[in-house]
């Protein structure tokens, strides 16, 4: 009764509402759904703080390394080791920040075929962003976590560089 006041109520206002076109599928197999889903979801977060956990982390051991930098000897090994391990740091970071990408990317495709399977209003939620411009916003914050790391070691060198 007081769904359809409120519909009654909204459609008053010029607001048309949609009919609802529910799942098809049985409640057991709606619920395990719902559960992968938000599994999903919560995997794509995990790999999102991840990512940012991991830019963090870099441009931390680069101001570390520097400070062993400065304080070792020009021609010594640690000096030398300081310059291989920020080199080596920055690839294994950007690789990192790629897997968890691909990681993010496989859980959407997942979360895509399940929503797909969910009522129309559950569809016509997730369409009013394009994918287009969601995977645009993706990318751009991946290169610049990736600008990031490397201007942080290219920062880094600089600083040794008088050093050398």
């Amino acid at each position: 009764m007081a769904e359809a006041k409120r519909a009654t109520e909204i459609e008053g206002e010029g607001e048309e509402l949609e009919a609802v076109v529910p799942t098809e599928l049985d409640e057991l197999t709606h619920a395990e759904m719902l559960e992968l889903y938000r599994n999903g979801n919560d995997a794509i977060r995990f790999a999102k703080h991840q990512q940012w956990a991991t830019l963090v982390g870099s441009l931390a051991l680069f101001v570390l390394l520097g400070v062993v930098g400065d304080h070792a000897y020009a021609r010594t090994f640690l000096f030398k080791l300081v310059i291989l391990i920020s080199i080596v740091l920055s690839v294994g970071a950007i690789y990192s920040l790629l897997i968890y990408q691909f990681w993010q990317n496989a859980e959407r495709e997942k979360l895509t075929l399940i929503a797909a399977r969910f009522s129309n209003i559950t569809r016509n939620v997730r369409g009013l962003v394009s994918e287009r411009e969601r995977n645009a916003h993706r990318y751009v914050l991946l290169f610049f976590m990736i600008a990031s790391i490397v201007l942080g070691n290219w920062l880094l060198i600089t600083y040794l560089a008088p050093k050398l």
